[in-house]
């Protein structure tokens, strides 16, 4: 005798009320044959013969349910007159099989008869066991006239037949290789009702496997759904699907071969189920499953990636997984040790509050390489998912991430630079879990922030404002290229000296108060001698000696790593959405695992593998070895040319230069015309204003000192300024020459070349592997004008999407200040005095606004104790609690002589979102194994968010 207690502590989900329970321990006794009992394989088990029909997952009303448990209770007991049939066959016995299909044809479960359109059975659970050639499949069937559409939801019944209480179903049991019938078990009998019941509506007609076949694999592929649904109507055209029939015999199809819009939703849950997703089930809950080693859905692949795992227990935790895969380690220790980094995060890539940051360099080629996706989500009740992280959290996943480096390597991992924005959680994770990092502020950024703060002092557009914002801008510009940290000092002097000046006189007091404000914001917020080393280029240079490469080999911005956010967002993760919705969270993790990841560091490899091949190939023709020789350096013909083509803009400012006598009167000398011209931007309180030396050559050339014709070469402003000057004067009569520039860059270089004596090319030594990359943007951020600048900034930054964008504004001059050969970069602040600065800065900026409303608050508040309401009274206690962490870290700061009494938080005071933990935060790099499933909890959802300019001047 065997004992059957496959149903022991299983959880039953009710159809109906949605209630989970457990159903009690279960005794089944079935007789073991001899065979059995020897070991002989036996067609089917007595275990699984004592198998039950899984009736409850039928849909039923509530007395169906209770007549069908009553039915089964009594069959269970042996009580004579059920009319619950079981009949087994024998798979190998032709006669048994030929009854096994009679009697499925008579209830109507032949394969005809299920694909016919009249069927009135539909497939209401179904499971598989076995493998090889006694796999196995158990399906059950319910009537269609025993479900009852309102029970679930559904206010229109799109079942053929009406409802008619009918309890029929059964059953079926087949081997899944031959097909072979095994058993057949249910109830047969249906109700009078039932057996009178006619079609009441139109029944639905099936798709064909076949479609569904060749759209998995489209959607498998990573195609859209037009795509899906584009090849589905070619095929169908060419009668190219298996078992199309021809056009004579198609009026007689069981089947539909065209694509609805309805069928989405059943090929979205074969996709599902094909890839090993169970919608069925909380994303959560399928990721824990899926890391963990003792349950049977545990994925060996994803549990590999993820070297960090944190389920959330309870509402004071957070859900977090981190993500490295092999790839991405070995590209940490090549790119990333004992070099430079970035660091960033982002927000909105799946239907949860959920906020990615990731890791990142830059490769030999200038491409950046993703090191780890550090995904977690945003706390309870946090409003702002892009604001619900700190400090600490970045700190435990960057230490996680660090730990896992060092294991598969077995030694440090050290970073020399880390890139990152302004954001002071990201530089204060980096440093605890770095010490010696040197952290650099991204330029990008912190021109972001300064350019917000300056148009909210200096708010309008009258002329004398957007000049005053013009000149602030071109200071920003020199503040960031100083090496020397009194020159940084001595240029907000000369500025500030300017705008008291303007603040004097009656017409200008408004503009220079105002720019007043702006310059006491940057020297005040951003002008500490530590600081200022963060984002000057005095760091970059500190920066290329640690990492021995050149100035030009130092990251100045986070670009690539925005550029790759916005990859991430509208190329790789959005192929794989339907509809335009957001993913679920375990959809996300297992397309970043075994899609997007693979897809990136395949196309990595591939494109090396294709690069050595024709270098081999073209090593091996004559002059192949020079030619490759070449690739490694850069050939220069001369500096920048002069010509003139169309430029509606530029032609503009010229007008307006000579409009308001910025252009000198012409001096000749040998072999041209030399005029000073001074800055658009120049001031009438200014002493010195800047001036640019322009000169045309008799040949047909000229030159500008300007940062516009250093940068680009053509025509700036200055030199069309100068040709319009010219040729006034030779309109009035004067004897001058005509001087006339070439009409393109070709014309100009060949000019050039003619007039030069002797022509000879510059070799130039390449640069370190990211010189490149780094170079670019350089020349980016030198050239990009305020007209941008201002412009809404989309998230996806792309380096060659915003040169192809610049162009010349009266804005953009600035004055290089080139490094002396001999400071000293090696004395250089620590980055913990940077960011200690950076931090008492903020703090002071948002005080002096936050003190006088606390001020406030406290007349506001009464004197004696008043009845409040529950709500009232945890506000009340929430508040005590931030002013006393608050005045506790002050008092920290605060010397010993001028602390008063150190106040400590009340830490007798119940948070409220202190739930008793169920299960804590796992301290290991897999999953966390939790003793019941109903503890764990999902990160909130995600509600619709679009990306915000930023108008933060932090």
């Amino acid at each position: 005798m065997t004992r059957n207690n496959g149903y022991k502590n299983r959880q039953i989900k009710s159809k109906g009320g949605g209630r989970t329970h457990k159903k009690p321990f279960e005794v089944r006794w079935a007789t073991v044959t001899a065979e059995e009992a020897r070991g002989d394989r036996v067609e089917i088990s007595a275990a699984r013969s004592a198998t039950k029909i899984p009736w409850k997952s039928l849909d039923l009303t509530a007395g169906q349910h209770a007549s069908l448990e009553s039915m089964y209770e009594s069959s269970s007991l042996g009580s004579p007159g059920t009319e619950i049939e079981d009949h087994t066959f024998s798979a190998v016995n032709d006669i048994q099989q030929n009854e096994a299909i009679s009697r499925l044809t008579a209830h109507g479960l032949n394969e005809t008869a299920l694909e016919d359109v009249t069927c009135r059975w539909s497939v209401k659970w179904a499971a598989t066991y076995g493998s090889g050639e006694h796999a196995g499949c158990r399906t059950l069937y319910q009537c269609d006239c025993g479900r009852e559409h309102t029970q679930f939801g559904s206010k229109k019944r799109h079942t053929a037949y009406n409802f008619s209480g009918c309890l029929a179903h059964a059953e079926v049991t087949i081997l899944v290789k031959s097909g072979r019938i095994q058993r057949i078990h249910g109830y047969f009998h249906h109700n009078d009702e039932c057996k009178q019941a006619v079609i009441s509506r139109m029944p639905p007609i099936p798709l064909h496997p076949s479609v569904y076949s060749v759209a998995l694999k489209q959607l498998h592929e990573g195609a859209s759904l037009t795509a899906i649904q584009a090849r589905n109507r070619e095929l169908f055209r060419a009668q190219a699907y298996p078992g199309q029939p021809s056009h004579e015999d198609f009026h007689s199809s069981q089947y539909r071969w065209i694509m609805k819009g309805y069928d989405t939703r059943a090929l979205y849950r074969q996709y599902n189920r094909m890839i090993g997703v169970d919608t069925q089930k909380k994303p959560h809950i399928n990721i824990d499953e899926w890391l963990d080693p003792k349950s049977s859905h545990y994925n060996p692949i994803l549990a590999e990636a993820v070297f960090h795992y944190s389920a959330r227990a309870a509402l004071n935790q957070r859900f977090e997984v981190c993500v490295a895969t092999q790839e991405m380690k070995e590209a940490a220790w090549k790119h990333g040790y004992q070099s430079q980094i970035m660091l960033d995060g982002t927000f909105g890539i799946c239907d949860s509050k959920l906020l990615l940051f990731i890791l990142m360099a830059v490769d030999e080629k200038g491409k950046g390489v993703p090191f780890a996706f550090l995904l977690f989500s945003a706390p309870s009740g946090n409003k702002q998912t892009s604001s619900g992280y700190d400090t600490e959290i970045l700190t435990k996943l960057l230490q996680k991430w660090r730990a896992d480096l060092e294991k598969l390597k077995g030694r440090s991992f050290e970073v020399l630079v880390a890139v990152t924005d302004t954001d002071l959680k990201e530089r204060g994770a980096l440093l605890v879990v770095f010490p010696g990092v040197l952290l650099l502020i991204c330029k990008f950024h912190i021109r972001q922030s300064w350019r917000n703060y300056r148009n909210k002092v200096l708010k309008g557009q009258s002329p004398l404002l957007m000049q005053t914002k013009a000149r602030l801008k071109r200071v920003e510009d020199e503040l960031i290229q100083t090496t020397e940290f009194s020159k940084a000092k001595a240029l907000l002097h000369k500025e500030r000296e300017i705008l008291t000046v303007m603040k004097v006189d009656s017409e200008t007091t408004s503009a220079g108060e105002r720019g007043l404000l702006h310059v006491e914001y940057l020297d005040s917020y951003w002008c500490s001698e530590s600081l200022w080393q963060s984002w000057a280029d005095f760091g970059r240079r500190m920066a290329s000696l640690r990492l021995k490469c050149t100035f030009e080999g130092v990251l100045p911005t986070t670009n690539h790593l925005e550029s790759f956010n916005g990859l991430l967002k509208r190329k790789h993760l959005q192929r794989w959405q339907r509809g335009g919705r957001r993913l679920r969270i375990d959809m996300l993790l297992q397309i970043l695992v075994l899609k997007v990841l693979p897809s990136i560091f395949e196309q990595r490899h591939l494109e090396a593998m294709e690069d050595q091949r024709w270098i081999a190939r073209i090593q091996a023709l004559p002059g192949g070895d020079e030619i490759i020789k070449g690739r490694t350096s850069t050939v220069i013909l001369g500096p920048v040319v002069a010509y003139l083509v169309a430029d509606q803009q530029r032609d503009q400012a010229a007008t307006l230069l000579l409009q308001q006598g910025c252009l000198s009167a012409p001096a000749q000398y040998p072999q041209g015309i030399y005029f000073n011209c001074y800055s658009s931007l120049r001031s009438q309180h200014e002493a010195n204003p800047i001036m640019y030396q322009v000169q045309l050559f008799y040949w047909g050339s000229a030159s500008c000192t300007c940062s516009d014709f250093v940068h680009r070469g053509g025509a700036c402003k200055h030199i069309r300024a100068a040709l319009l000057r010219m040729n006034f004067i030779r309109q009035s009569g004067s004897d001058f020459p005509l001087i006339q520039l070439p009409r393109s860059e070709t014309e100009a270089q060949l000019r050039q070349l003619s007039c030069m004596e002797t022509s000879r090319k510059v070799s130039m030594l390449d640069d370190a592997p990211i010189a490149q990359a780094a170079a670019s943007i350089t020349d980016l951020l030198n050239e990009v004008p305020e007209a941008y600048i201002e412009g809404d900034l989309d998230e996806f930054v792309s380096g060659s999407q915003e040169l192809a964008n610049i162009e010349c504004e009266d804005d953009a001059e600035s004055v290089a200040t080139d490094a002396e050969d001999e400071l000293d970069f090696t004395i250089i602040k620590s980055s913990k005095e940077a960011l200690d600065a950076q931090s008492l800065a903020r703090f002071t900026h948002e005080a002096r606004t936050a003190a006088p409303k606390l001020g406030d608050l406290a007349a506001i508040l009464p004197d004696h104790e008043v009845n409040m309401s529950y709500d009232q009274l945890n506000d009340l206690f929430t508040f005590r609690e931030t002013l006393a962490l608050l005045l506790h870290k002050v008092d920290r700061m605060l010397p010993s002589n001028h602390a008063s009494k150190k106040s400590q938080p009340d830490l007798t005071l119940e948070d409220k979102e202190n739930v008793p933990l169920v299960i804590g935060p796992s301290q290991r790099s897999r999953a966390v194994i939790v003793p019941e499933r109903q503890a764990l909890l999902p990160p909130s959802p995600e509600k619709s968010q679009k990306r915000k300019q930023s108008y933060s001047f932090h």
